[in-house]
């Protein structure tokens, strides 16, 4: 009996009426209940309660679940609805012995980052869409391998890995919203060891019996509490229902209109419609917020976009703007000559050499010392011989004129290159080499070019919150001497020859250079036959890259659809499309999965793709602070960006 699956059990439960195989059940989930109860409500005997009523339901539905019902992740479904239930009837003050059971939680030594996730996992669980939701569960509550989460969804090994990978990053970002600033790789950890712990040894024995007489033993109270949760579930679904079916007629009724609303009109543009020039070489950074940093020729600075994480990112000193559809001016200073654009902070470089900084700081990326949140440029790690910045995650890289390379900041995958994963409060040189000539950081991936023309990796090679292919120090990826440039896709390296070829390896670059096994990502392996390659351009975690050939024509490699999990059989092969775009384009990025921006030599900045700046960061909030995904207009053909020459 113990051999059988969740799937089977129920069955002899169903069709024989094995109590024996609904103990089984019972005894195998009954932790996961417990704790999810217990973190909820904060009481103990209360959590057992809740566990009783969540299994009475089960035996009382049972009969009524699909026969692809993945039976941990409705068991745990249950047991928040059945906590919410109990919340809402005011049942033993749960609010006020929660915050009780978080205080007993922070006194014991557990890792802290638990006890700040522990009184907001289940929120961020509810935020998560069904699927999602039964990957987590199963990945980390009932500890099964990825190919087991993948069978029980119905997908292969892949797409369970980006399906686990995907929630996680959800979950992160939820977190982040609330002041709780983790790895996906740490929260991964504190939920596998701390969300099921023990239930009292005499519970699973009690539930039992209560459970299969359908609660007839059970207390009026819990009568009552399962009464109001097959209320609560049967809502949930009723509005499921109805929001998935007014979402297909709308899309039945309004896709011509939808259509021509999101792929033809621009935001209106009134200011100028060109950037100032002079001699210094533009440069373009785009971030994972939603933002962009510009570089003019004249060596002024501008920012564009949208703050969406919440930090300053946009470098203005009327921090009451968030986002803007226009491009607005850094400051009034003209000597800067080097830019980057991280997920949460921007570094800059002046003629002087030395480094500034500003927008989130709470892995001491900004390199001043402390925690304290710039939303303007600050001076950054002292000295005066900075040639170039890089900028990731919450990390930080910087190149001097002798060709040492120094870090600082977030270092949770060893992507600092320092031969550890502790976290730098201050800048560390990476070894000892003095030929380095220039560096680009990927989030948790980091790659290096030195003067030979050797180029080397340090980092998460696959990006996996699991992952077990961390490079603590720079490590050369070939013998080849002849890299000329790098950019980035989903955990995935591109990198040029000066033969003009492109080459990948990383956690998606299958998709790219077909490789018939991903186990193959791990070294370089030539995207297509093309060998007339000059540069690229492509932020870190997006799917659409830009290339230019050496005759000067623009492509876009398009690996988009695979921001959708489905079977890879389902998958079209990458696309590689020629763009129509202005002529002497002397600067250019990619972003996500659609944006493209470039900057001509007399000053234009054009982009199509996703609409950015038209969303401040409350967009992305509703009701009951839950994180939502609001649409972005689209649209194709490039569109001009205009600029505000102000400070203000």
């Amino acid at each position: 009996m113990q051999e059988l699956d969740d799937t089977a059990l129920l069955r002899e439960y169903v069709e024989r009426g094995s109590e024996e195989a609904f103990a089984a059940l019972v005894t195998r989930h009954v932790n996961k209940v417990y704790s999810a109860a217990l973190r909820q409500i904060g009481n103990p005997h209360s959590a057992e309660e809740i566990t009783q009523a969540v299994f009475v339901i089960l035996a009382k539905k049972c009969r009524h679940l699909g026969k692809r019902v993945i039976l941990s992740g409705w068991l745990y479904q249950t047991a928040r609805l059945t906590a919410v239930t109990f919340i809402r009837g005011g049942i033993r003050r749960a609010r006020r012995e929660q915050e009780a059971y978080m205080q007993t939680l922070s006194n014991e030594p557990e890792p802290e980052v638990w006890t700040q996730i522990a009184p907001l996992l289940d929120a961020a669980m509810a935020g998560l869409n069904e699927t999602d939701r039964h990957a987590v569960v199963l990945r980390f509550f009932d500890g099964k391998s990825i190919r087991e989460v993948g069978a029980a969804l119905g997908a292969n090994e892949d797409a369970a890995k980006k399906r686990v990978s995907r929630a996680l990053e959800k979950l992160r970002t939820f977190f982040a919203r609330r002041g709780v600033s983790s790895t996906t790789a740490i929260i991964a950890g504190a939920i596998s060891a701390n969300s099921v712990q023990a239930a009292p040894v005499a519970l699973a024995k009690a539930v039992t019996a209560i459970a299969v007489a359908k609660g007839a033993m059970a207390s009026g109270s819990t009568l009552t509490l399962i009464k109001g949760a097959l209320k609560i579930m049967a809502w949930t679904k009723a509005k499921t229902a109805v929001i998935t079916s007014t979402a297909i007629i709308l899309a039945t009724v309004s896709t011509v209109t939808v259509t021509s609303h999101f792929r033809h009109a621009p935001p209106a543009q009134t200011s100028r419609l060109k950037l100032p020039t002079g001699s210094i070489t533009p440069m373009i950074g785009y971030g994972y917020s939603r933002y962009g940093i510009f570089l003019a020729s004249d060596g002024s600075l501008w920012s564009w976009g949208e703050e969406r994480l919440g930090w300053p990112v946009l470098g203005l000193k009327n921090t009451r703007i968030q986002n803007t559809v226009s491009l607005r001016r850094i400051g009034n200073e003209t000597d800067w000559v080097n830019i980057a654009a991280g997920d949460s902070h921007c570094l800059a470089v002046k003629s002087d050499g030395t480094l500034w900084a500003w927008g989130g700081n709470f892995s001491y990326q900004l390199g001043d010392g402390t925690k304290t949140t710039r939303p303007t440029p600050v001076p950054s790690i002292p000295g005066n011989g900075w040639k170039q910045a890089a900028a990731g995650g919450a990390e930080s890289y910087a190149l001097k004129n002798d060709g040492t390379l120094w870090v600082w900041g977030n270092n949770w995958a060893g992507q600092l290159g320092t031969g550890g994963t502790k976290e730098s409060t201050h800048a560390v040189q990476v070894g000892s080499s003095t030929n380095w000539t220039k560096i680009w950081a990927g989030h948790i991936q980091t790659v290096g070019l030195q003067s030979d023309g050797s180029l080397w990796f340090w980092g998460s090679l696959t990006g996996d919150g699991q992952d077990t292919n961390q490079i603590p120090v720079p490590t050369r990826i070939s013998p080849d001497t002849n890299w000329t440039d790098v950019c980035f896709g989903y955990f995935t390296v591109f990198a040029l020859k000066s033969d003009g070829t492109l080459w990948s390896w990383g956690r998606e670059a299958n998709f790219y250079t077909q490789a018939p096994d991903t186990s193959l990502n791990a070294v370089p392996r030539q995207v297509g036959t093309e060998n007339d390659w000059q540069s690229c351009a492509s932020s870190p975690g997006g799917f659409y890259h830009l290339l230019m050939k050496k005759d000067g024509s623009f492509w876009a490699l398009d690996a988009s659809e695979h921001r959708q999990v489905k079977p890879a059989a389902a998958y079209q092969p990458v696309k590689l499309r020629r763009l129509n775009l202005p002529k002497d384009i002397v600067a250019f990025v990619a972003g996500e999965d659609s944006v493209g921006v470039v900057l001509t030599r007399d000053g234009e900045v054009w982009t199509w793709g996703r609409v950015i700046g038209e969303l401040s960061p409350k967009d992305y909030w509703g009701p009951n602070r839950r994180p939502i995904h609001p649409e972005s207009r689209i649209i194709d053909k490039p569109w001009q960006l205009s600029n505000i020459d102000s400070i203000e």
